[in-house]
């Protein structure tokens, strides 16, 4: 008699086809990689876009890559600006300091729209008005938890993982993607991290920040990771000629948007072109969140299907990595998969890990230094050749999909605690 494979939910707030953002990426990977030995099913929204969450696509079943996809509509779209309006002045409300305590200087204090300290109604609405509020989604997997062995959510932020965590505790495992962020200080989070059975962490500077801001006590923590394809050899001529590319540039691929540190590294690169007497073209790739930028030397791509953006990675002189708030950084991983340097912003804990571990990117602090570290790079044939080989075996070591697969499993396996 064959064996019934377990049954197992994915929660994340986006999923499918044309969904580039981390955390949803990651959901995606692995859940159509694990789909031969678990019956997996993701409850996730009805949106592609995460500014807005739109509806886009029909509520229901449908199947993706070996993987049962049920959609939820959001009950409304996002107002960007009305809930930028709302958060900022929270965000200034801290109300309590790093051990979780009462911080005697904010009480009463004067900040932004309000007085005092934010409450837990404030936060709640925060995260309403975030999105995607998908009520039924979280209906439906509390009427439906008897069915599943395990329920992995993915991203502490959003209203399906605060919601759900609550419906279904007991069989959970909660893969945060954690960052340092104003909204990690919110009293809700500290009640998202206080009820899974296991934790799945991408990184250990990741594991650092969430032991840090949480007590995990005894509970499972793996340290799962995201495995990295390592491409056949991509048409890196081909690319330059289609997109008539003649000189050597650097590279940011992933969504355009100053929250992930894009204005900034516009200007550091402004910099870069001012103090270098044959400065690297900067090429963009990816959608836009913000204005598309028409500064000198700086031209965007759009979005590129995935062989070929190996092939501008792989052409790349470095890749950038601007994010202050990053919990692995595919792209990063992606590029030192092919030989690519990268140069990262030393605010993330994370990608300078990466760094200080693989010996195959660079990082700075301010535009000085980016401007002085890109010109090495653009120079340096031979720290460019010593840093493509360090990142080749960085990747080639850590993340491996034969080897992660093995970390995701015993996750399912701690937050299914002898479910079959």
């Amino acid at each position: 008699m064959s064996r019934v494979p377990p049954e197992v939910a994915f929660v994340v707030q986006r999923y499918g086809e044309g969904i580039t953002g981390g955390s949803e990426s990651l959901a995606r990977a692995v859940a159509e990689r694990l789909a031969s030995e678990y019956r997996i099913t993701v409850f996730t929204s009805c949106a592609r876009d995460y500014v807005t969450w739109r509806n886009e696509w029909p509520a229901g079943l449908e199947r993706i890559g070996g993987v049962d996809v049920r959609r939820f509509p959001a009950k409304r779209e996002r107002d960007l600006d009305a809930f930028n309006a709302f958060a900022e002045p929270l965000y200034a409300r801290e109300g309590t300091d790093d051990n979780g305590q009462v911080s005697r200087q904010e009480i009463g204090q004067e900040l932004g729209a309000g007085r005092g300290r934010r409450t837990r109604a404030d936060e709640q609405e925060f995260l309403r008005l975030q999105g995607p509020e998908v009520p039924g989604l979280v209906e439906a997997l509390r009427a439906e938890r008897d069915r599943f062995a395990a329920v992995v959510f993915f991203t502490y932020l959003y209203y399906p993982t605060y919601w759900g965590l609550a419906a279904v505790p007991e069989r959970a495992a909660l893969v945060p993607t954690t960052h340092d962020e104003p909204p990690l200080r919110f009293s809700i989070y500290r009640e998202v991290f206080a009820l899974p059975r296991a934790f799945g962490l991408l990184t250990p500077a990741e594991e650092a920040l969430v032991r840090h801001r949480f007590d995990l006590g005894s509970r499972t923590v793996v340290l799962a990771g995201m495995g990295v394809d390592v491409p056949t050899p991509p048409d890196v001529a081909g690319f330059r000629a289609r997109h008539a590319i003649s000189r050597p540039y650097a590279i940011y691929a992933g969504r355009i948007d100053a929250g992930k540190g894009c204005a900034e590294m516009l200007a550091h690169h402004t910099r870069h072109r001012q103090a270098s007497s044959d400065p690297l073209d900067l090429l963009l790739i990816g959608r836009l969140a913000m204005p598309e930028p028409t500064l000198p030397g700086v031209r965007y791509l759009g979005f590129l299907p995935e062989a070929e953006k190996a092939a501008a990675l792989a052409a790349a002189r470095a890749v950038i990595c601007p994010s202050p708030f990053e919990s692995l950084s595919i792209t990063l991983l992606e590029a030192l998969a092919l030989g690519t340097p990268g140069l990262v912003n030393a605010r993330s804990e994370v990608l300078k890990q990466h760094c200080l571990r693989s010996g195959a990117a660079l990082y700075y602090a301010d535009g000085d230094e980016y401007a002085e570290a890109l010109d090495t790079l653009a120079r340096d044939d031979v720290l460019h050749g010593a840093l493509g080989a360090s990142g080749r075996r960085y990747v080639e070591t850590e993340y491996r999909w034969d080897v992660v697969l093995d970390r995701w499993r015993a996750l399912i396996r701690a937050a299914a605690g002898g479910r079959s």
